[in-house]
């Protein structure tokens, strides 16, 4: 799935995922710094420990994100099968219909919209 195809939760996921990878790569940079006593010695801990936390954060993210965007797209797929599937029951008879309706599922969906647009145009 592209940038583009994902929504606006999916996509502040990444971002959050990215920021954190970034404040990892810091945070290990800075651990570096220490043991090599460009900074104090004392710094390595605490930096360690916002590497852990960061890339604890971002996998945490990463794998809601991932989430998000599969469900994404199966909401996305589940409306074009249901549009697919009215399509060809369009042809069918209203009893037919109400039949299919009253099953579940995804052609108990698309009956329900077509018995839908068929109420309202009768009534106009």
């Amino acid at each position: 799935m592209s940038k583009k195809e994902l929504s606006d939760e999916a996509q502040t996921l990444r971002l959050m995922m990215w920021a954190l990878l970034v404040v990892a790569i810091l945070a290990l940079g800075l651990a570096f710094a220490g043991l090599r006593a460009w900074f104090p010695r004392r710094s390595v801990p605490f930096s360690m420990m916002m590497f852990t936390g960061a890339v604890l954060g971002a996998l945490w993210y990463g794998l809601r994100g991932h989430q998000r965007a599969v469900a994404d797209g199966e909401r996305a797929s589940q409306s074009a099968m249901i549009m697919v599937i009215a399509a060809q029951l369009a042809r069918q008879e209203t009893p037919t219909l109400e039949k299919i309706a009253s099953k579940g599922g995804p052609a108990a969906a698309a009956a329900k919209m077509i018995l839908d647009g068929r109420r309202r145009s009768s009534r106009l």
